[in-house]
């Protein structure tokens, strides 16, 4: 775990860049804090606006001072607050941001590689987000050797990299007359799944998006190596199918990148960096969390991005509360996509006062690791994935969007940690009945037991990984030392 240095005792120094959203935001940064402990100095490139918001997460960077250390620059760009890329209409919007930091970000790196600096060394390597369509280009170009990083499953860059025989089957892109219960069952290191299962990117997009996507998965060949923020352990045959299918890059699970206070068995650090700054964490939560009962209370949040339709957030809210079961429920500003919802919203929150408590942003990893907490009703965002596996608490599964539908399919028949109420649609809506019955089956009656225990199970065995000699602690000192052997 210690530093390491090359010729004349320079530190490794990696440019790291995320696509400019906070799910994406979130896991570069524990990648950079965990690189930053084993002698690396990082450069953090975000765009000026998430710089912005996120001021309080890089003072704490800076106060914490991360072996060798982490530096923040900044490139115009789109703010995580302002991206949607799960719409259709504004997608495109979107991805125009994306393709305008390319110039900026190229003039960023040709400047530190210029640097002349006996405190900060040129940059060594390049750690950028997978979907970025350009980095490859921008490595090529400065003569940097580039590190791609996925940041949700590997099973989700199994299925973009076998698109092209679903295309060739006819089960991408998805038809009117498409069989939504139709099996796929011809990817190696993939059981069988259903097309509803499949991330809606694949789903909904143009056969033109289908192979502008296929583009920038080809070029990840390139690469010197593939971060996955997964765990081998988990996914070992679709890593082992994703290694055939995008030789000769070498691919490395290093997950789950969180905090290592938040890793072990100690309770919740109160000084764990939060990465999602937007929103201001409300921190009254943890004491009336201290009052309740042990595994009694059910966490609701919808990470940072998704959003609900009214007519799904009112049987979701009249589901719970007849449920009888206490819960932290975030109801963020911009959870609701429609207007009339509110007033429902607040009548709601006044009929609960006395079952629940609803805030507008929580400290998810000392909410997790709360004593009192025994569900997460959740997304399925991958972040919120690992951070609930990693804690032992199961899963009540609501996707929305993106990859969410297939980590629902993972969690529930894979992994075995969760319920789901519904599966398949982006617009899926659960009655009243079932949210009451799937959640009082996980928090209450004997199946919730066997799930709670297979989820204590998992737990175990993925800290494990990132202990000294686990699977992810030898991935990542093996990129250590091929990145510190280059500077020789």
């Amino acid at each position: 775990m210690g530093s390491s240095t090359g010729a004349e005792g320079l530190a490794p120094h990696a440019a790291v860049l995320p696509i400019p959203t906070l799910g994406h935001i979130t896991p570069f940064l524990h990648l950079s804090r965990t690189l930053a402990s084993r002698g690396f100095v990082i450069t953090f490139i975000n765009t000026e606006g998430n710089h912005r918001d996120l001021k309080d997460v890089v003072s704490q960077e800076e106060s914490f001072g991360y072996g060798g250390g982490i530096r923040f620059e900044t490139v115009p760009g789109i703010q995580a607050s302002e991206a949607d890329f799960t719409a259709p209409e504004t997608r495109q919007i979107f991805f125009e941001a994306v393709m305008a930091m390319q110039g900026p970000v190229e003039s960023l790196l040709i400047r530190s590689m210029a640097r002349d600096d006996d405190l900060v060394p040129p940059v060594s390597c390049f750690i950028s987000d997978m979907l970025l369509p350009w980095s490859a280009e921008v490595a090529r170009r400065t003569g940097i050797p580039e590190v791609k990083f996925w940041t949700a499953s590997a099973s989700c860059v199994l299925l973009d990299c076998s698109f092209p025989r679903m295309l060739e089957k006819g089960d991408v892109p998805v038809q009117e007359t498409s069989d939504p219960d139709s099996v796929i069952d011809f990817i190696p290191g993939i059981d069988s799944l259903s097309i509803k299962d499949i991330p809606s990117s694949l789903l909904t997009s143009t056969p033109e998006g289908l192979e502008r996507r296929s583009r920038i998965f080809s070029r990840n060949k390139e690469a010197a190596c593939i971060f996955l923020n997964t765990v081998e352990e988990l996914e070992r045959k679709v890593v082992a199918a994703i290694q055939e299918l995008l030789r000769p890059a070498k691919f490395l699970t290093i997950g789950p990148l969180l905090p290592s206070s938040f890793l072990s068995d100690h309770p919740a650090d109160e000084n764990t960096v939060s990465a999602e700054g937007v929103w201001k964490e409300d921190m009254h939560c943890l004491s009336w969390l201290d009052e309740r009962e042990p595994r009694s209370v059910l966490y609701v949040s919808f990470g940072s991005m998704a959003t609900l339709k009214a007519n799904q957030i009112e049987k979701l809210a009249l589901g719970l509360e007849s449920s009888g079961q206490p819960f932290l429920w975030v109801m963020r500003p911009n959870l609701v996509s429609e207007s009339e919802a509110p007033n429902f919203c607040e009548d709601f929150v006044v009929r609960t006062k006395s079952q629940g408590l609803v805030i507008s942003w929580a400290p998810q990893l000392q909410v997790l690791k709360h004593p009192s907490v025994g569900g997460f009703l959740t997304h399925c965002g991958w972040n919120s994935t690992l951070e609930a596996v990693c804690s032992g608490v199961p899963l009540l599964c609501w996707p929305c969007f993106a990859e969410q539908h297939l980590n629902c399919k993972i969690i529930v028949d894979d992994w075995k940690v969760g319920l789901s109420f519904f599966r398949g649609s982006c617009h899926g809506v659960a009655s009243k009945e079932v949210v009451h019955q799937v959640i009082r089956r996980l928090m209450v009656e004997d199946p919730g037991k066997e799930i709670r225990k297979r989820a204590i199970e998992l737990r175990n065995e993925i800290r494990s990984t990132v202990t000294e000699g686990g699977s992810s602690d030898r991935n990542l000192s093996a990129f250590v030392d091929l990145i510190s052997k280059r500077l020789v």
